[in-house]
Protein backbone atom coordinates (compact mmCIF):
# COMPACT_ATOMS: atom_id res chain seq x y z
CA UNK A 1 0.00 0.00 0.00
CA UNK A 2 1.07 3.38 -1.10
CA UNK A 3 0.37 6.56 0.14
CA UNK A 4 0.63 10.12 -1.45
CA UNK A 5 0.11 13.63 0.01
CA UNK A 6 -1.00 15.49 3.34
CA UNK A 7 -2.56 13.67 6.15
CA UNK A 8 -6.37 14.47 6.69
CA UNK A 9 -7.29 17.82 6.86
CA UNK A 10 -9.87 18.46 9.96
CA UNK A 11 -10.89 21.57 9.76
CA UNK A 12 -11.24 24.16 6.98
CA UNK A 13 -12.95 27.76 7.17
CA UNK A 14 -13.82 29.70 4.16
CA UNK A 15 -11.83 32.52 3.93
CA UNK A 16 -15.18 34.71 3.77
CA UNK A 17 -15.78 33.90 7.49
CA UNK A 18 -19.00 31.63 6.86
CA UNK A 19 -19.56 28.63 8.41
CA UNK A 20 -17.77 25.39 6.71
CA UNK A 21 -20.83 23.41 7.53
CA UNK A 22 -23.47 25.27 6.20
CA UNK A 23 -21.34 25.84 2.84
CA UNK A 24 -19.95 22.13 2.00
CA UNK A 25 -21.90 19.00 2.79
CA UNK A 26 -19.73 16.90 1.44
CA UNK A 27 -16.49 17.76 3.11
CA UNK A 28 -14.94 14.36 2.59
CA UNK A 29 -14.89 12.72 -0.65
CA UNK A 30 -13.13 9.49 -1.82
CA UNK A 31 -12.31 9.45 -5.50
CA UNK A 32 -11.80 6.31 -6.82
CA UNK A 33 -10.36 5.94 -10.30
CA UNK A 34 -8.79 3.33 -12.36
CA UNK A 35 -6.50 4.97 -14.77
CA UNK A 36 -5.67 8.98 -15.79
CA UNK A 37 -8.08 9.26 -18.42
CA UNK A 38 -10.73 9.46 -15.45
CA UNK A 39 -9.00 12.10 -12.83
CA UNK A 40 -10.07 14.98 -14.94
CA UNK A 41 -14.06 14.35 -14.86
CA UNK A 42 -13.89 12.77 -11.30
CA UNK A 43 -11.96 16.01 -10.21
CA UNK A 44 -14.23 18.29 -11.40
CA UNK A 45 -17.42 16.18 -9.68
CA UNK A 46 -15.70 16.62 -6.47
CA UNK A 47 -14.90 20.40 -7.06
CA UNK A 48 -18.64 20.85 -7.95
CA UNK A 49 -19.88 19.43 -4.41
CA UNK A 50 -17.69 21.99 -3.08
CA UNK A 51 -15.54 19.24 -1.39
CA UNK A 52 -12.97 20.56 1.18
CA UNK A 53 -11.08 17.22 1.48
CA UNK A 54 -10.32 14.27 -1.01
CA UNK A 55 -8.99 11.24 -0.98
CA UNK A 56 -7.72 9.46 -3.88
CA UNK A 57 -7.85 5.90 -4.12
CA UNK A 58 -6.42 4.03 -7.11
CA UNK A 59 -6.95 0.00 -6.85
CA UNK A 60 -4.07 -2.14 -8.24
CA UNK A 61 -6.01 -5.06 -9.09
CA UNK A 62 -4.04 -8.81 -8.47
CA UNK A 63 -5.29 -11.81 -10.34
CA UNK A 64 -5.09 -15.14 -8.76
CA UNK A 65 -3.22 -17.88 -10.78
CA UNK A 66 -1.48 -21.18 -9.75
CA UNK A 67 -1.98 -20.22 -5.98
CA UNK A 68 0.45 -17.06 -6.48
CA UNK A 69 -1.26 -13.30 -6.86
CA UNK A 70 -0.03 -11.47 -9.59
CA UNK A 71 -0.58 -7.58 -9.82
CA UNK A 72 -2.15 -6.49 -13.65
CA UNK A 73 -0.35 -3.10 -13.53
CA UNK A 74 3.24 -2.12 -12.30
CA UNK A 75 3.67 0.29 -8.99
CA UNK A 76 5.18 2.88 -10.62
CA UNK A 77 1.95 3.27 -13.17
CA UNK A 78 -0.39 2.95 -10.29
CA UNK A 79 1.69 5.70 -8.26
CA UNK A 80 1.16 7.94 -11.92
CA UNK A 81 -2.86 7.75 -11.21
CA UNK A 82 -2.68 8.74 -7.60
CA UNK A 83 0.03 11.60 -7.96
CA UNK A 84 -2.21 13.17 -11.43
CA UNK A 85 -5.59 13.10 -9.31
CA UNK A 86 -3.70 14.45 -6.32
CA UNK A 87 -1.91 17.12 -8.13
CA UNK A 88 -5.52 18.55 -9.95
CA UNK A 89 -7.60 18.42 -6.63
CA UNK A 90 -4.64 20.70 -5.29
CA UNK A 91 -4.89 22.92 -8.19
CA UNK A 92 -8.84 23.09 -7.66
CA UNK A 93 -7.93 24.53 -4.62
CA UNK A 94 -8.80 20.99 -2.61
CA UNK A 95 -6.15 19.45 0.20
CA UNK A 96 -5.93 16.38 -1.02
CA UNK A 97 -4.11 12.66 -0.26
CA UNK A 98 -3.94 9.39 -2.21
CA UNK A 99 -3.53 5.67 -2.23
CA UNK A 100 -2.76 3.36 -3.86
CA UNK A 101 -3.82 -0.34 -3.06
CA UNK A 102 -4.45 -3.39 -3.71
CA UNK A 103 -7.81 -5.71 -4.13
CA UNK A 104 -8.76 -8.98 -5.89
CA UNK A 105 -10.08 -8.85 -9.37
CA UNK A 106 -14.06 -9.36 -8.91
CA UNK A 107 -13.42 -7.53 -5.11
CA UNK A 108 -12.85 -4.01 -6.46
CA UNK A 109 -16.11 -2.78 -5.13
CA UNK A 110 -16.15 -3.88 -1.87
CA UNK A 111 -12.35 -2.25 -1.58
CA UNK A 112 -14.06 0.61 -2.71
CA UNK A 113 -16.50 0.81 -0.18
CA UNK A 114 -14.12 -0.17 2.96
CA UNK A 115 -11.91 2.51 1.79
CA UNK A 116 -15.05 4.96 2.12
CA UNK A 117 -16.10 3.36 5.57
CA UNK A 118 -12.79 3.55 7.01
CA UNK A 119 -12.03 7.15 5.75
CA UNK A 120 -15.22 8.38 7.11
CA UNK A 121 -15.88 9.73 3.78
CA UNK A 122 -18.99 11.53 2.92
CA UNK A 123 -19.36 11.11 -0.96
CA UNK A 124 -17.83 8.55 -3.30
CA UNK A 125 -16.70 9.71 -6.65
CA UNK A 126 -16.53 7.31 -8.99
CA UNK A 127 -14.55 7.38 -12.13
CA UNK A 128 -16.40 6.37 -15.52
CA UNK A 129 -17.00 2.87 -16.24
CA UNK A 130 -14.69 1.20 -17.94
CA UNK A 131 -16.89 -1.87 -19.12
CA UNK A 132 -18.90 -1.80 -22.24
CA UNK A 133 -22.75 -2.60 -21.89
CA UNK A 134 -22.31 -6.79 -23.13
CA UNK A 135 -19.05 -6.48 -20.47
CA UNK A 136 -21.39 -5.24 -17.47
CA UNK A 137 -24.01 -7.90 -18.53
CA UNK A 138 -21.71 -10.98 -18.45
CA UNK A 139 -19.19 -9.87 -16.01
CA UNK A 140 -20.98 -7.58 -13.47
CA UNK A 141 -20.40 -3.78 -12.65
CA UNK A 142 -18.23 -2.51 -10.15
CA UNK A 143 -19.96 0.83 -10.23
CA UNK A 144 -23.39 -0.63 -9.28
CA UNK A 145 -21.78 -2.97 -6.76
CA UNK A 146 -20.80 0.20 -5.20
CA UNK A 147 -23.65 1.89 -5.58
CA UNK A 148 -25.90 -0.62 -3.56
CA UNK A 149 -23.06 -1.16 -0.77
CA UNK A 150 -21.68 2.77 -0.48
CA UNK A 151 -22.76 3.96 3.07
CA UNK A 152 -23.03 7.21 1.70
CA UNK A 153 -23.95 9.18 -1.67
CA UNK A 154 -22.25 8.49 -4.96
CA UNK A 155 -21.23 10.46 -7.85
CA UNK A 156 -20.14 8.91 -11.00
CA UNK A 157 -17.86 10.28 -13.73
CA UNK A 158 -18.70 10.30 -17.29
CA UNK A 159 -16.45 8.78 -19.53
CA UNK A 160 -13.92 10.84 -21.03
CA UNK A 161 -14.12 12.13 -24.44
CA UNK A 162 -17.75 13.25 -24.31
CA UNK A 163 -18.46 17.14 -24.82
CA UNK A 164 -19.34 17.73 -20.95
CA UNK A 165 -19.82 15.76 -17.86
CA UNK A 166 -22.57 13.80 -18.59
CA UNK A 167 -25.31 15.10 -16.15
CA UNK A 168 -23.40 16.70 -14.05
CA UNK A 169 -24.86 19.67 -13.27
CA UNK A 170 -28.63 17.54 -12.45
CA UNK A 171 -26.52 14.76 -10.34
CA UNK A 172 -24.55 17.42 -8.15
CA UNK A 173 -28.00 19.80 -7.78
CA UNK A 174 -29.64 16.70 -6.15
CA UNK A 175 -27.03 15.41 -4.16
CA UNK A 176 -25.28 18.72 -2.77
CA UNK A 177 -28.25 21.47 -3.50
CA UNK A 178 -28.08 24.18 -6.40
CA UNK A 179 -26.43 26.46 -3.76
CA UNK A 180 -23.09 24.39 -4.06
CA UNK A 181 -23.00 24.71 -7.94
CA UNK A 182 -20.66 27.36 -9.58
CA UNK A 183 -21.58 29.43 -12.41
CA UNK A 184 -19.56 27.00 -14.77
CA UNK A 185 -21.52 23.91 -14.22
CA UNK A 186 -24.06 25.09 -16.86
CA UNK A 187 -21.49 24.16 -19.47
Amino acid sequence: MMSFGDGPVRDRVPVDGTDAKAKTEFRRVLIAVADTSQVENAVELARRTGASEARVLHLNPREIAGGRRFTLETESAAAEVVEAAVFELRMAGIASSGLVSHALVGRVAQAIVAGAIEWGADLIVLGSPGRGEFATRLFGSVTLRVLEHAPCPVLVASPPGQGRLHGVTESVASVAGPANLSATAAR
